[in-house]
């Protein structure tokens, strides 16, 4: 448990002090507090390469002029690291921070069209729609003036800039080509400039998922986690909503929750990350239950939860917790990352047809990492290979009856609706 961590559950636990020492207890909480909130705003403004490219480039304009840089106008700094004549250069901007902080600028898409880097995106699996994404710090963000309904309706965006900072709800944003309605000499006055506005603002359209130190997911490793999500809780991952919060007390003899099932201890770990995205948020909830401090411990010091069953009062906090922001952020990330390592164990093992990938991929969840061979289950009938001749389609694979055809291992309805699922992809 952290110092701040043990100090603040001393003070919550002094139920007995007097007026005065009530008071200096309750000064202590809130510089504890503000300590706590001071961290996690720095890591929340915690930069990726390209915010910082970013940041410096606005921080450049601030100590010189166009003139005196030996520019006409800003734009032809940006537009110049391509070869490109001064054209709305807001795509430029962006792509020479990307290509200044490492980028590849083909796997990110870049285009000097805004419409064309979003359709490039959206090829790459790396497009997210505003108001259904956790945007990072790094990411670009694309705008639509006519509001989120426009985009939705015609996909047309008209900007894009750079996400530098994360906090209480509000992004900030450092952009190019920026200037206040000009239509004569426009390149002339328009500048890079930097502002902070809602998440929820509809003026932003979408987001690309580049950037940040977060890897935007595959299409191989979303389809994997929207089959294990299905298996695990019912919904496609895609669909998950209050599902973040799910709960079982006793599922074999210890606690499975959120979106994948996380059981034992790996369901303490999800409670763990949560802890380390936003603390104050795991904190505030604690405070609301009775178990709250008991639970926070154990979040603070990695307590065993091989055999852990909660309670009533300790599953709604644990649910709580999960809801949260950084709840559901910690499995959005967790989830991509376990479904990434049971891909990587398949390719090990010599499998390349994606649908195959993904369908053994929900075996190694729900057996564990170690379950690939073919002697591990039921005396060799349930190994993920289990009387495969061929690992060519995903018809030999499922027609091979593994890890469900052994009475000791029925999970004949999940193999079929993967099988299924999976043939109409």
């Amino acid at each position: 448990m952290t110092t701040a961590a043990k100090v603040f559950m001393m003070l919550r636990k002094n139920n007995t002090a007097g007026k005065v020492i009530g008071g200096i207890v309750g000064g202590f909480i809130f510089i504890i507090l503000v300590i706590i909130i001071q961290i996690q705003q720095d890591t929340n403004t915690r930069s990726s390469a390209l915010a910082e490219q970013a940041k410096t480039e606005f921080s450049y304009w601030q100590k010189t002029t166009p003139e005196k840089a030996g520019y006409t106008c800003q734009g032809e700094r940006y537009c110049g690291h391509f070869n490109a004549s001064v054209v709305d250069w807001c795509c430029y901007f962006v792509g020479t921070c990307a290509d200044n902080a490492g980028l590849d600028l083909d796997e990110i898409g870049f285009s000097s069209s805004t419409n064309t880097w979003v359709s490039n995106l959206s090829e790459k699996n790396k497009l997210r729609t505003a108001g259904t994404y956790s945007p990072q710090i790094g990411n670009l963000v694309f705008f639509n003036y006519d509001g989120r309904s426009n985009y939705a309706a015609t996909g047309f965006v008209a900007h894009v800039g750079i996400v530098t900072e994360i906090s209480d709800n509000q992004i900030t944003v450092i952009a190019g080509n920026e200037y206040n309605g000009a239509t004569e000499n426009w390149a002339n006055v328009s500048y890079v400039n930097k502002y902070t506005l809602s998440i929820d603002d509809d003026s932003i359209a979408c987001y690309g998922a580049v950037g940040s130190d977060i890897v935007a997911p595959s299409e191989l490793s979303e389809l994997t986690r929207d089959i294990i999500s299905h298996n695990e809780i019912g919904v496609l991952y895609s669909e998950v909503d209050s599902q973040y919060g799910s709960v079982i007390p006793n599922d074999v003899g210890a606690v499975s929750v959120g979106v994948y099932g996380w059981h034992g201890i790996k369901a303490l770990s999800i409670l763990q990350i949560a802890y380390q995205i936003n603390p104050l948020q795991i904190i505030s909830v604690a405070q609301s239950y009775s178990s709250g401090d008991s639970i926070l411990s154990d979040i603070t010091s990695s307590a065993d939860w091989s055999t852990y069953i909660p309670n009533s009062d300790e599953s709604n906090c644990i649910k709580a917790m999960l809801l949260t922001d950084a709840g559901k952020q910690a499995q959005d990330e967790t989830s991509i990352e376990n479904a990434q390592q049971y891909i990587d164990i398949c390719m090990e093992k010599g499998l390349t047809d994606n649908k195959v990938i993904a369908y053994c991929s929900d075996i190694l969840n729900q057996y564990g990492v170690n379950s690939f061979s073919a002697n591990v289950y039921g005396a060799g009938h349930n190994g993920v290979l289990y009387g495969v001749n061929s690992l060519t389609t995903l018809d030999d694979v499922y027609n091979s009856g593994r890890a469900w055809s052994d009475s000791n291992y029925n999970y004949e309805a999940r193999r079929t609706w993967t099988y299924e699922y999976l043939k109409n992809q």
